[in-house]
């Protein structure tokens, strides 16, 4: 389960993001704000407010990569 991979491998770098978990069932405005389609989906907001997004499960390698890949530029 993605949970699991997200568990694993956000406390790595809980001191250069922050991260929060979101229900979308109880939060439909965020939802909506984030254009979520499907579930699940990894949104980032860079310090310049421009957005990155991931849809879909991953494994913890490509979170890794991703989350490595936004943090580099």
């Amino acid at each position: 389960m993605f949970e699991q991979v997200l568990n694993e491998v956000t406390p790595e770098y809980s001191s250069k993001i922050n991260f929060y978990k979101v229900d979308i069932e109880e939060e439909p405005q965020i939802a909506s704000l984030f254009r979520v389609m499907s579930v699940p989906q990894v949104s980032m907001i860079r310090k310049d407010g421009s957005k990155e997004q991931e849809i879909g499960v991953m494994n913890e390698g490509s979170l890794k990569y991703w989350l490595e890949g936004l943090i580099s530029n």
